[in-house]
C-alpha cells in the first residue's frame, strides 16, 4: 500500500505518520529527507544539484523525476509513506509512471489553523522533527528545541501560498481520479489518527 500525504505543513501529517509507523508497520519517506541523504554521499548527482541551488536555480524536473523513481523502486514490496513527493503535474506524473496504485492522505486544515500551528512550533535541528510548543527537548534524544527561522508570519504565507497555488489543483484532480481520502485535520491528534484508521480500514 502506498500513501502520499498531502497539505500545507503542521497540519499533524507527521505525527499521523509516527502512529502509522509504530502500530502498523509503514515506512516513510520525504523528498528533503532524500536530499539531505544525498548530500552526505556527495556523488556526482548530489555535486550537479548543489551547484544549481547555489547558483540561484531551481533544481530541474529531471532530476527530481530521478530521485522519486529511485526511491519508489527500492521500496516497491514495502508499506510506504510518501511526504513532499507530489507538489505538481509533473510529480504525479513521474510518481505515476512508478506507483500507478497509490492513495492520497489530504489532511485538510484552514490556512489561518495551519499559520497559527506553524507559529508556535518548535524544532530539532539534528533530526528535522517538530514539535508541538510547549515541548522544550526532543523526547527521543533531549536535544534542546529551537524555532525554526523560516517559521515567521511572512515565510509561512509564502508556503501556504505555494501550497494553495500548486498543488491543491492537483489534489482536485486526484480527487476525480478517486485517490483522495480526505481526513479533518482540524481536531486533536487522537481524533485525527481514529479518522485516518477508519478510513483506511486498519
Amino acid at each position: 500500500m502506498n500513501l502520499v500525504f498531502t497539505w500545507i505543513q503542521w497540519c499533524w501529517k507527521w505525527t499521523q505518520a509516527r502512529l502509522l509507523i509504530e502500530k502498523y508497520g509503514f515506512s516513510i519517506v520525504e523528498m528533503w529527507g532524500e536530499l539531505r541523504k544525498i548530500a552526505k554521499e556527495n556523488t556526482d548527482f548530489w555535486k550537479k544539484i548543489k551547484k544549481i541551488i547555489e547558483s540561484g536555480n531551481l533544481v530541474t524536473p529531471n532530476m527530481i523525476a530521478e530521485i522519486i523513481e529511485k526511491v519508489i523502486k527500492e521500496n516497491k514490496w514495502k508499506k510506504m509513506i510518501y511526504d513532499g513527493f507530489i507538489r505538481n503535474m509533473w510529480n504525479k506524473e513521474t510518481f505515476e509512471k512508478v506507483s500507478p496504485d497509490y492513495k492520497v492522505i489530504f489532511f485538510k486544515l484552514s490556512e489561518e489553523k495551519a499559520k497559527e500551528r506553524l507559529l508556535w512550533r518548535m524544532f530539532d535541528p539534528e533530526t528535522g522533527e517538530t514539535f508541538l510548543s510547549w515541548i522544550k527537548n526532543n523526547p527521543k534524544n533531549w536535544n534542546k528545541l529551537i524555532k525554526r527561522k523560516d517559521d515567521n508570519e511572512k515565510s509561512i504565507l509564502t508556503r501556504i501560498n505555494a501550497f494553495v497555488k500548486d498543488t491543491l489543483p492537483i489534489v482536485e484532480l486526484q480527487k476525480k481520479e478517486w485517490k483522495v481520502i480526505e481526513i479533518n485535520a482540524n481536531q486533536t491528534i487522537e481524533k485525527v489518527f481514529n479518522e485516518l484508521k477508519n478510513k483506511l480500514w486498519i
